[in-house]
């Protein structure tokens, strides 16, 4: 039972590492660079080929995410009563990013994608600008977050 327990706890740190990580290389490091040497329809055309790439991947993390996470609670506590407030806190924190993501997903993707599909690049500028990349930065300071609670609890908790 040990090993499941050690397996499913690696599954969760790698899910939150691919997703947090994937985050952060696409906003700290290729915006940084597509925005000093591509030009709009360029960089907005590779900004939609990342995302069509690494978002069906969040949803990978994602399920990973919820699964091995009430996997530990169940594992660690016997279940879902009294949880210790970190818990608690990493769960909310969770479940407002996944939200943040589904609304970016389901709400902004496709519009990001019909402008660049219609050559409206000023558009799809502005969809990435003011609607996606405030959710995308959001989602990186929040899993940052879920990091300092998850190695941190061990000694304020």
């Amino acid at each position: 039972m040990q090993y499941l327990y050690v397996l499913t706890m690696f599954v969760h740190l790698l899910a939150a590492i691919f997703w947090v990580g994937g985050i952060f290389l696409v906003y700290m490091v290729f915006r940084p660079v597509a925005m000093t040497q591509l030009e709009p329809p360029q960089r907005l055309t590779m900004f939609l080929g990342i995302f069509s790439k690494f978002f069906p991947w969040v949803w990978v993390f994602i399920v990973a995410l919820v699964i091995s996470g009430y996997t530990d609670w169940i594992f660690r506590l016997g279940g879902f009563e009294s949880p210790p407030l970190y818990l608690l806190a990493m769960e909310i924190i969770g479940w407002i990013m996944i939200v943040l993501f589904a609304w970016l997903y389901f709400g902004f993707c496709k519009r990001f994608k019909k402008h660049i599909e219609d050559e409206n690049f000023a558009e799809a500028g502005k969809v990435l600008n003011s609607k996606m990349r405030p959710i995308i930065i959001t989602n990186l300071i929040l899993g940052m977050l879920e990091a300092l609670i998850g190695v941190s609890a061990h000694y304020f908790f």
